[in-house]
């Protein structure tokens, strides 16, 4: 009791001062914290209401003071405090073990919010649509966990322990894990490689292997597709990436080949005029504007019927579009066709007798 009675007595004469900067430090800096939380809950309101509001803007920034900045400086507070002061040999001890938990989990706790910001500040610009944010919290969580693990490794070794002979046995542990999992390990690796270089998001519609649909989440592990038939496909990242994906959501227009017959007894002058008739059925579409006609040809003469081919482009990666455009195109053709007397072709065969044949020969 006596030893402690006189700790005390010290710690008043010599170290009140910097106690009480300490705690009017600390007391500044909650109330920063809560104006700022106050500040920051108002202005994720307004942006919810208007994203692009110019007092919206200044998000980011209070969000690194708030998350960053003040646990930064409390703990520069802090470390100033305990240089200003000393204790005896015991205590001075624990007071650097309880300081160097502190700033482990202050440090990784900002580094963590940093990462999350940066990342946070990279979407925004990557991507409109913020359904895709929910790739971003898997990843996230993944790089977070395997920061505290560096810090506390960092911790414990700064307390004095040896983590030579533990970090041996991790890495052995380490690669007798990744041989075990690698299935999994090489789905984490292309959950990566999905997130940065983009393939797909959220809401495309991909088609890959004999399987087409929408993708409705993209996991570390696996991702789902709705497919046409209305199921939900659930696939490996590995298997996924690994095949040839066609990604008709960032189609910015369609190409599409038609071929059009008509039959050996069509004439000349309607023969001739086919291909600007096509032409300008398709400069008349009204489903979507912007249709390019490319070209439009007597290609060749077939087995039954005579062959034109058209090739032409519609502005939109639309499904629905596209087949109205066809729709309407086919119902001009037919319209058009019918007009100028001219007929399409249907497979035929003609049977020559055996007289005419002879005769032919």
């Amino acid at each position: 009791m006596t030893n402690i009675a006189h700790v005390f007595q010290t710690f008043q004469e010599q170290y009140m001062i910097s106690f009480f900067i300490l705690l009017g430090t600390l007391m500044v800096l909650l109330a920063a914290n809560a104006i700022l939380g106050k500040r920051i809950k108002g202005l994720e309101e307004l942006k919810m209401r208007d994203e692009k509001h110019a007092k919206a803007r200044a998000l980011p920034a209070l969000r690194f003071i708030k998350r960053i900045a003040i646990p930064l400086l409390f703990l520069a507070s802090l470390s100033l405090f305990l240089d200003s002061v000393s204790f005896g040999e015991g205590i001075q001890r624990i007071v650097q073990i309880v300081f160097a938990v502190i700033m482990t989990i202050i440090i990784v706790r900002s580094v963590n919010k940093a990462l999350e910001l940066s990342f946070s500040k990279y979407f925004e610009k990557e991507y409109a649509n913020r359904e895709h944010e929910k790739n971003l919290k898997p990843l996230l969580s993944f790089v977070k966990l395997l920061l505290w693990v560096i810090g506390f490794l960092i911790l414990i070794s700064n307390l004095g322990f040896n983590i030579t002979t533990a970090l041996a046995g991790l890495g052995v542990g380490g690669i007798a894990v990744a041989i075990a999992a690698q299935g999994i390990l090489g789905d984490l690796f292309s959950y990566f490689v999905i997130f940065f270089d983009h393939p797909f998001a959220l809401g495309d519609f991909i088609v890959f292997g004999d399987k087409s649909g929408v993708v409705e989440r993209i996991g570390i592990k696996s991702s789902r597709i709705r497919v046409l038939s209305g199921e939900v496909l659930i696939i490996s990242n590995s298997d996924l990436t690994s095949s040839r994906i066609h990604n008709y959501k960032q189609m910015q227009r369609r190409r599409v080949v038609s071929a059009i017959s008509v039959p050996f007894h069509t004439s000349e002058e309607k023969l001739k005029r086919i291909p600007q008739l096509i032409k300008d059925i398709l400069a008349s579409i009204q489903v979507v504007e912007g249709v390019v006609c490319d070209r439009s040809h007597f290609q060749s003469i077939g087995a039954s019927a005579f062959v034109f081919e058209t090739i032409y482009y519609i502005p939109t990666s639309d499904y629905i579009t596209f087949m109205d455009v066809q729709q309407e195109f086919n119902l001009r053709l037919v319209e058009g066709f019918r007009a100028e007397g001219i007929e399409f072709a249907y497979p035929t065969q003609r049977i020559l007798p055996a007289e005419a044949s002879t005769q032919m020969t």
